[in-house]
């Protein structure tokens, strides 16, 4: 199991032995005294990494994946130069198990963040300190209030910064109350700023901000040793307010119009969800149609950080990765957002790597995992794993031609079962309550509930997974479960784990709720405190 030895020890340095890349030796130095400890200098020819997360973006609306939609002309120019892999799953259909998956290489099942326990325990250890300890120099710039440090998942960085942070805050706000059109009624951010409640958990679509976090930052640091900067944009996560020039890329003119008006407010997306009210056809493509217009945000944000960071000589040899943690729902199913399903809406994400020197320009269609970043990671830059390791994750340099894939949605979201439960008093949740896994095998992939829930689909001839062939392919479905069954017996269970409730502000709280990821409703009024967060947190010991 990977777990983190002595993690009491706040200062630790690797130094490279005999010159060779990747053999490291750990230095473990006493308590106290460690504020002036240097990281060593690595080798010169140990590459930069940046890391981009396009949060909540599925595959299928990319049109560098062949969507009819002009979502992403400038990530597909982009991508000409670097590997498009066309067959990635995420290990998590959520956050917080999709982000811990790929910082740690394991799977929920082994390191158990999920939304009954929204934390990556500190035994683990990610990829960021392993990094770190080597001598990279780390950054995060996140706009996900569950990518942060209440969520542990900052561990190993050095800086780390948010929208609502002080130094940012004020011009995130700006950025937020621009983009939503005053006859904009589609959302409870639109109803906030109306009515002026329009506090600071509520500004997460202003990821032009990570532009100037992460240049700053570079132009400021030492640039000898190489550096590890990680950015999370949540432009494509609700509420979503793209602004209107991206509307018109990808909607008619009646559709621009009506996705101001179609109601996208957690209640009825969740009654939708569970079966208790309907959307029309054409509310839904609306719906789709906004969703799409965030994409394309997404990729003029990120085609202007990385002609920025080019013009500023900052991307010479540096591993380049453009992803996702997971996609949505847009009415496949009968079902938005993106819990309670381990659908390929879900787990079918984008994944692009630009590293000339090792990855060849073109498409890859062999299964691969988000989680499989770790690995590959650690060996471009030349990075021992822990000696302990055990990981079903794989380097995307040389990509197995078949192997069998696991993802999960480990725990249902309560916020949304409280909040149907309260307009819909003799609605019955227990169909809900229960994690989901997906095991995949070849075209076929089987879906199995804790309750008894079984599915079976043939993704090949069936993409939408809208024809269960349980009782058509016995066979096969007895192959999978047998094959389900394994995969899990060979992996390393959990510790147990208590949630950490504590050390929760109330303003974390309000940002999360706001979207949608705990009890209660959006923002309830609270007044915007502009001195009340800090702007960014530098560790000088990789915590």
């Amino acid at each position: 199991m990977q777990i983190r030895l002595l993690s009491q020890l706040r200062c630790r340095v690797w130094s490279v032995a005999s010159g060779l890349v990747g053999l490291v030796v750990l230095v473990l130095l006493p308590l106290g005294g460690c504020a002036e400890c240097d990281k060593p200098a690595p080798p010169a020819e140990r590459p930069n990494v940046l890391w981009i997360v396009w949060d909540t973006v599925r595959a299928d609306h990319l049109s560098l994946y062949g969507y009819e939609k002009p979502t992403t002309p400038k990530l597909a120019q982009w991508a000409a130069a670097a590997r498009v892999y066309e067959n990635c799953i995420s290990a998590a259909s959520y956050t917080v198990p999709a982000h811990a998956s790929m910082f740690t290489g394991l799977l929920p099942p082994e390191h158990g963040a999920n939304n009954a326990y929204m934390h990556l325990d500190a035994r683990f250890v990610t990829l960021a300190e392993l990094l770190g300890a080597a001598g990279y120099e780390t950054y995060m710039f996140s706009a996900n209030p569950n990518v942060t440090a209440e969520r542990n998942l900052t561990q190993g960085f050095d800086v780390v910064e948010h929208p609502w942070g002080l130094r940012y805050r004020d011009r995130a706000l700006q950025i937020v109350t621009s983009k939503i059109a005053p006859h904009d009624r589609s959302t409870e951010l639109a109803d906030a700023l109306r009515s002026g409640r329009l506090g600071p958990w509520n500004i997460k679509a202003c990821g032009e901000l990570a532009q100037t976090g992460v240049a700053s930052w570079l132009q400021q640091r030492d640039p000898r040793p190489p550096f590890f900067a990680f950015i999370n944009y949540m432009e494509a996560h609700r509420p979503l307010i793209p602004p209107e020039e991206h509307r018109r890329r990808v909607m008619t003119p009646e559709q621009v119009r009506r996705s101001y008006e179609v109601d996208r407010s957690w209640l009825p997306s969740w009654e939708y969800t569970f079966g208790l009210r309907d959307y029309t056809d054409e509310e839904l493509a609306v719906i789709a149609g906004t969703y799409d217009a965030a994409v394309a945000e997404l990729d003029d944000m990120t085609d202007r950080l990385l002609k920025a960071l080019e013009a500023g000589g900052h991307l010479k040899n540096t591993v380049v990765i453009v992803t996702s943690d997971h996609g949505e729902h847009l009415g496949e199913q009968h079902m938005l957002d993106h819990q309670f399903s381990v659908y390929q809406a879900l787990l079918n994400i984008p994944l692009v790597v630009h590293y000339p020197p090792r990855l060849a320009a073109g498409r890859d269609a062999r299964p691969v995992l988000n989680s499989d970043l770790f690995p590959t990671l650690l060996e471009l830059t030349g990075v021992a794993p822990p000696p302990d390791l055990r990981t079903q994750a794989r380097s995307l340099l040389a990509p197995q031609t078949a192997r069998p894939r696991f993802a999960a949605c480990p725990s249902y979201l309560p916020r949304a079962i409280r909040s149907v439960q309260a307009a819909h008093p003799d609605w019955n949740p227990q169909p809900w309550l229960q994690g989901l896994q997906a095991y995949f095998d070849g075209p076929y992939k089987l879906i199995a509930g804790a309750g008894g829930r079984r599915e079976l689909y043939q993704l090949e001839r069936d993409p939408g997974e809208r024809e269960n062939l349980l009782g058509r392919e016995v066979a096969v479905a007895q192959r999978l479960e047998v094959g389900l069954r394994s995969y899990l017996a060979g992996l390393n269970p959990a510790p147990t784990l208590t949630t950490p409730l504590t050390g929760m502000s109330e303003e974390q709280r309000k940002r999360l709720e706001a979207l949608g990821y705990l009890g209660g409703g959006p923002d309830d009024g609270a007044d915007y405190e502009p001195t009340s967060a800090p702007a960014s947190t530098s560790r000088a010991d990789g915590r």
